[in-house]
């Protein structure tokens, strides 16, 4: 059976990596793993990893998945502005074109803060903040 790899937050993806835990899951014990690395997040001041996983079973089960099935980073949240069946694609003169996200992406008309997109947004007097990578995917 095929399984996906597991989308972890950015921050934890990142982390992984430092530690130097391959993307590829197939982990042959990763309970031990785990263990081994809690130990090391403990000492740690702030670390992502033990913050994800210290007294949170679901997060505990969704690195055991990574670690057995692979991860990959969530992709981070690209804000756009919607209004209709449009979206902006000039976030400087506030030009709207029927266009995919993948295309507002391109044009680098997306907010990297969805705070910023809304301002725009009071400004206009219409539209919607939406997130592109969702965007995108519910036109499959």
């Amino acid at each position: 059976m095929e399984h996906e790899k597991v989308k972890l937050p950015k921050r934890l993806y990142d982390a992984l990596q430092d530690y130097g835990l391959p993307e590829d899951g197939n982990e042959s014990w990763p309970v031990g793993t785990i263990s081994g690395l809690y130990d090391q997040w403990r000492e740690e001041e702030s670390s992502i990893l033990g913050t994800f996983i210290d007294g949170n079973a679901d997060n505990q089960w969704l690195l055991i998945d990574a670690l057995r099935y692979g991860y990959e980073a969530e992709p981070e949240p690209r804000w756009g502005i919607k209004a209709g069946n449009c979206y902006m694609i000039d976030s400087c003169l506030w030009r709207f074109a029927n266009v995919t996200p993948e295309l507002v992406i391109d044009c680098e008309a997306d907010f990297d803060e969805k705070y910023e997109a809304g301002k725009v947004v009071n400004k206009l007097g219409f539209g919607e903040v939406v997130d592109l990578n969702k965007e995108g995917k519910a036109d499959d």
